[in-house]
């Protein structure tokens, strides 16, 4: 009789029991997640100027692609995601994406720029961080243009005024040189309104 008794009195906690394991299962299917390493492409709203954006300042982009979720839940293209410039120079900006507006939710995001889509004059592979690159070839123009137009310079110069026109000839040739160079490159970095950039997630992307 005792033996019953013990064992009913065991019934209320295992139906509890029971209870919290359904409720977490079914919290585990609510909860939508997409995995890290996940690539996500995005596309910026407003152009980003390397030499005139300071690093704080927010910008804006919107995914290019629907992403579903391991619950089967969508977070549809077009998805507004919120990010600041971490750092800018004239040749590089680096990026970081913070947060993600879907099903009415700010949904934290940590992800790195893994690389450019299509973009002219702009390295596709990113630095180790994530950093957006300008394409090699513009340094290498503003050196070409430096070398080529001052031996012009110099030329004339020495032709007109011996040495000492030569190496007046020279460094004014030299500078004009290297201006153009720079700026058949294209000069500094600027992503334009509409340009595409692959995200890597480094964190799963979760919601409810």
């Amino acid at each position: 009789m005792r033996k019953a008794l013990v064992n009913r009195s065991r019934f209320p906690l295992v139906a509890a029991l029971l209870v919290a394991l359904a409720a977490a299962a079914l919290g585990a299917q609510a909860l939508g997640e997409i995995p890290a390493g996940t690539r996500i492409a995005v596309e910026l709203k407003k152009k980003l100027d390397a030499r005139k954006v300071k690093p704080g300042k927010s910008f804006e982009a919107r995914t290019v692609e629907t992403l579903v979720a391991s619950n089967g839940s969508v977070l549809r293209a077009g998805a507004k995601l919120k990010g600041r410039v971490w750092s800018a120079d004239d040749d590089r900006l680096l990026l970081r994406f913070e947060r993600i507006e879907a099903h009415g939710k700010q949904i934290p995001l940590v992800a790195t720029v893994s690389r450019v889509i299509g973009e002219r004059d702009v390295e596709a592979e990113t630095g180790p961080e994530g950093e957006i690159r300008v394409e090699g070839h513009r340094g290498r123009n503003a050196a070409i243009g430096a070398l080529v137009t001052g031996g012009v310079g110099a030329a004339i110069g020495g032709a007109k005024a011996g040495r000492k026109g030569a190496a007046i000839g020279g460094g004014a040739g030299a500078a004009t040189g290297a201006a153009i160079g720079a700026a058949t490159g294209g000069g500094n970095l600027v992503l334009r309104e509409g340009t595409r950039l692959e995200l890597r997630l480094d964190r799963p992307l979760r919601w409810l």
